[in-house]
């Protein structure tokens, strides 16, 4: 049985501990557009219960940006959410240069869900009435903010109980909504140097 000098363990072990992350004495930080809704008044919730999930919205570089929001957990987290889409912005949203291009006229008719695919039934006069870069910056919206928490992979978005083909910037004309689709609207996350 042969043995392995002592030397070469030690030197292996130096050699470990030296390949780790190098001290810096300016370390970066995430610069991130999340704005924190938290001027919702009490009361507004009826019961009293209220939760935190994030919105997107569309900056002044027509990028997404997530939005905490404190909302009343009255119905199914995806009805919740589509209700917080088509309420008015805050006053700190707009001061934030935030917007919204989810037509306000969105009437959500029901949901159903099947695992991690969502269809959403919408009623008539929404949706269907926008088009070009506006629909497809209300499709981004509605695509990201419903499947934020990974409990969502894909959309289904049917108007008055008809599925209908939406236009998407990354994958053209499709049914079968996701994320990867609407990634030239995806939000930016810099780095920066402080110190």
């Amino acid at each position: 049985m042969r043995k392995t000098p002592i030397f070469f363990v030690m030197a292996f072990l130096f050699a470990c501990l030296s390949c780790g992350v190098p001290e810096d004495d300016k370390p970066g930080t995430v610069t991130s557009p999340l704005i924190d809704r938290t001027e919702i008044p009490e009361g507004d919730s009826g019961d009293g219960e209220t939760r935190n999930e994030y919105i997107y919205l569309f900056n002044i570089d027509n990028r997404l940006s997530p939005v905490l929001r404190k909302i009343p957990s009255v119905d199914l987290k995806v009805t919740d959410l589509i209700n917080e889409l088509t309420a008015d912005l805050l006053p700190i949203e707009r001061q934030a240069n935030l917007s919204t291009t989810v037509p306000i006229g969105l009437s959500l008719a029901g949901v159903t869900q099947d695992n991690d695919l969502a269809i959403i039934n919408f009623n008539a006069g929404g949706l269907e009435v926008i088009e070009g870069d506006e629909l497809a910056k209300a499709l981004a919206q509605i695509v990201w903010t419903l499947t934020e928490t990974g409990d969502l992979d894909s959309i289904i978005i049917s108007i008055e109980g008809e599925i209908k083909t939406w236009p998407t910037p990354n994958s053209g004309d499709q049914q079968l909504l996701r994320r990867i689709q609407f990634m030239s609207y995806a939000p930016e996350v810099t780095l920066g140097i402080t110190g």
